[in-house]
């Protein structure tokens, strides 16, 4: 895996990795870049649980930008097992990904919705609605800046989170985390009352299913 893009400036979103494969729709696994990937390669806190990223893309001539978030990362080693006791041929295969050949990390992400692109790297026209383009493989994936962050979130002049159901459905246990994370990275931006009373409402109400569906109330 290498990125072959110019390199970074600092006013450039950062370059997270590349789209390995997907386990859905909605569902893609990202090989974040390490030293040998990229010149800069991201820090920890760039690549965390919760961050907001996109990719962009042209569809029917008009650049797209596809909004998802890092719901889950994990951490790759193809030598493992090797040394030890050996594993049935069918478990290793299991164990140890063909497309994996050095030790790596792996990004899950979940896609939110899609916007339009400017040539300035700003976002218009935010959409919460399910993306209907299929990404492919080598794209690459790069952290939202704040501003973007910001923009997504608000269609018509509101605030708004109407994937969540979704995001849940995707993350499956950790999916009221990454909510939580996302309204936490929300609150910290400037926002009207209005809008933060729109994210307390929401951050009960995940809260509140998440402790149902695990037992706790």
């Amino acid at each position: 895996m290498t990125d072959d893009s110019h390199s970074d400036t600092t006013h450039e979103p950062v370059r997270i990795g590349s789209i390995l494969s997907s386990n859905s729709h909605l569902d893609y696994t990202v090989e974040v870049f390490g030293d040998r990937d990229c010149e800069r390669p991201p820090e920890p806190h760039e690549r965390e649980f919760g961050q907001p990223v996109y990719i962009a893309t042209e569809i029917d001539g008009t650049q797209r930008a596809v909004v998802g978030v890092i719901y889950d990362t994990r951490l790759v080693d193809p030598d493992q097992g090797r040394t030890g006791p050996r594993l049935a041929q069918d478990d290793q295969a299991q164990f140890t990904p063909a497309y994996v050949e050095e030790r790596t990390t792996l990004a899950g992400v979940a896609l939110l919705g899609t916007a339009r692109l400017g040539d300035d790297g700003t976002i218009s026209d935010p959409s919460h609605q399910m993306p209907r383009w299929t990404l492919s493989v080598d794209d690459t994936v790069r952290a939202c800046p704040d501003a973007m962050v910001r923009a997504f979130h608000h269609v018509d002049g509101d605030l708004r989170l109407a994937y969540v159901d979704r995001l849940l459905e995707v993350a499956g246990d950790l999916g009221a985390e990454v909510v939580e994370a996302l309204i936490e990275r929300l609150r910290g931006l400037d926002l009207d009352d209005e809008s933060r009373r729109v994210l307390d409402v929401v951050d009960e109400q995940v809260t509140w299913q998440a402790r149902q569906q695990r037992g706790l109330v």
